[in-house]
């Protein structure tokens, strides 16, 4: 097997039968494990974009031992050719010993002599309490009577706020570990518990502290990444008008891009809203910006389609197309997957929030008026 990182790396594996413990090897951390049931493991270093392989271990009567060399700190994956397994954060000089089940390993294991390990632990039990209590909150609300909803909504808020504010504790304690990423990371069904726009205090915490101790690490350069894309990029496009607008010309201002299209109905019932939007703030700070997705392949009069709805639904502010349809340079740029979509974006060009309701966005934009 070729292996997939250049740094010497010392597998020893002991397959004496007669011995009654495996002699664990010399390297720069070690790892001896026993884990009932397994017989194949599949060790990786986890980098910023993706797993490198390192080898593969066979265990005799679920007991294998590794060691390896190292250079300061690194996350590690054990796990089984069909995927279970366990995180590790490995210091150097660490000597690990795991125990553990093959079923649910990732639940049914102990590790010691590794604090960094210990803290990823620590977290995946938080967060295995947290996606259990708000399973109970799903089951809850499928059977709900109305007058039991603003109870349960309550509660769904509650959960989320405390396990929010844990992780938030957690990074606070451990910025000289690597664990705060996986803290600032934490997800459940796919979206970060820490949201990148309310939470931007955090991801500058933890990508200063990479950046402080770990300059070299992938994951600086990924959290780096990350906060870029949490503000609002700069992009130049023709107003209806044929003039050029350039977005940082409104720079310092409240803004609301909304994303939409003459042919789009969604967005032709929602643009009533925009309007009164627009009439109720524009004169107290906020500046909206509409940029239409006309130009869409079936349309013979893209541009005559689009002035005639600006026209017919009174949207009186900065118009914007570049008549590609969904290939307009802004699908990438601000990510818009579909229509309508609205980006409210504060006065350091900080997006705050995407597609909002309209409820949601007069509360919050009378706030950061201070109306």
């Amino acid at each position: 097997m070729k292996r997939s990182i250049s740094i010497l790396s010392i597998f020893i594996l002991i397959f004496n039968a007669c011995q009654q413990n495996m002699k664990t090897p010399e390297g720069d951390f070690s790892i001896h494990a026993i884990v009932e049931g397994i017989d194949t493991v599949i060790f990786e270093k986890i980098e910023a974009n993706g797993l490198l392989v390192i080898d593969t271990l066979f265990a005799i009567d679920g007991e294998f031992v590794v060691a390896n060399s190292l250079e300061g700190s690194e996350f590690f994956l054990l796990r089984t050719p069909e995927g279970e397994g366990i995180n590790l954060l490995i210091e150097k000089g660490e000597k690990l010993e795991i125990t553990g089940k093959r079923l649910g390993w990732n639940e049914n294991y102990t590790v010691k002599g590794s604090k960094g390990s210990s803290k990823i632990q620590e977290l995946n039990s938080k967060l295995n309490t947290f996606e259990q209590n708000m399973d109970f909150i799903y089951e809850a609300a499928k059977n709900a009577k109305q007058e039991d909803y603003v109870k349960i909504q309550n509660r769904y808020y509650s959960i989320i706020a405390e396990q929010s504010e844990y992780l938030k504790n957690f990074i606070d304690s451990n910025l000289e570990s690597k664990s705060c990423i996986l803290a600032l990371f934490q997800a459940i069904k796919g979206e970060n518990i820490l949201h990148l726009n309310t939470n931007l205090d955090y991801y500058k915490k933890v990508s200063e502290s990479f950046e402080k101790n770990w300059p070299e690490s992938s994951h600086t350069k990924l959290l780096s990444q990350i906060i870029k894309t949490a503000y609002a990029p700069d992009f130049s496009m023709e107003d209806i008008n044929g003039e050029l607008f350039t977005f940082s010309e409104l720079k310092g201002k409240l803004i609301l891009i909304d994303v939409w299209a003459s042919w789009c109905k969604p967005c032709r019932v929602a643009n009533p809203e925009m309007v009164k939007l627009y009439n109720k703030f524009h004169n107290k700070g906020l500046e909206i910006i509409s940029i239409s997705l006309d130009g869409t392949p079936n349309q013979t009069s893209p541009k005559k389609d689009w002035e005639k709805a600006v026209s017919n639904d009174k949207l009186t502010w900065t118009q914007l197309s570049d008549l590609k349809g969904w290939n307009s340079k802004i699908r990438d740029s601000y990510n818009i997957k579909s229509i309508p979509h609205t980006i409210l974006i504060d006065k350091n060009g900080l997006i705050i929030g995407e597609n909002l309701s309209v409820e949601v966005l007069n509360t919050k934009i009378s706030e950061i008026l201070n109306l």
